[in-house]
């Protein structure tokens, strides 16, 4: 099941990488009560390396995890066994890790003249944040981004 959450500013990579596994993530968010009042308003789980801010959001009512590791694979070996899933790496139901919008496919033509000839002439799959109008294609990015989904779930 897909999750909304927000993180706090310790936590921007693994705001980026559940965005990618298509979990609504908010991040940047700077105050503490803040974070607080919409993970209230909106039923997000906080996310948070600072005890003090968990137990502060816990007081008030609000859902919070609070993360040990300093590392992107320690907090989501975290964060699965709290029962959160990390399954379907980007793109099936994936959000922007810029901006949180949700990605849409989109035809070759869409993208004409908004990519570098060459990535044109390259790729024929193309991904576009509805939000931020960022491009997304299988590029070497991609497979690096595969290569830390394998490392992240276990698998070779």
């Amino acid at each position: 099941m897909l999750m909304r959450f927000i993180a706090d500013m310790m936590l921007g990579r693994l705001a980026r990488w559940l965005r990618l596994y298509g979990h609504d993530t908010l991040y940047g968010i700077e105050d503490d009560d803040e974070i607080v009042r919409v993970a209230l308003s909106e039923g997000r789980i906080i996310l948070t390396r600072d005890s003090g801010l968990a137990e502060r959001a816990k007081k008030l009512g609000a859902e919070a995890f609070l993360l040990g590791s300093n590392s992107l694979e320690g907090q989501v070996r975290e964060l699965m066994r709290f029962g959160i899933e990390f399954k379907e790496l980007f793109p099936k139901n994936a959000r922007c890790p810029k901006c949180n919008g949700p990605i849409r496919p989109v035809s070759k033509g869409e993208v004409r003249g908004r990519v570098s000839p060459t990535v044109y002439e390259k790729y024929d799959e193309f991904y576009v944040c509805q939000n931020c109008g960022q491009i997304y294609w299988p590029g070497r990015q991609w497979r690096k981004m595969v290569e830390v989904d394998r490392r992240l779930r276990g698998e070779k």
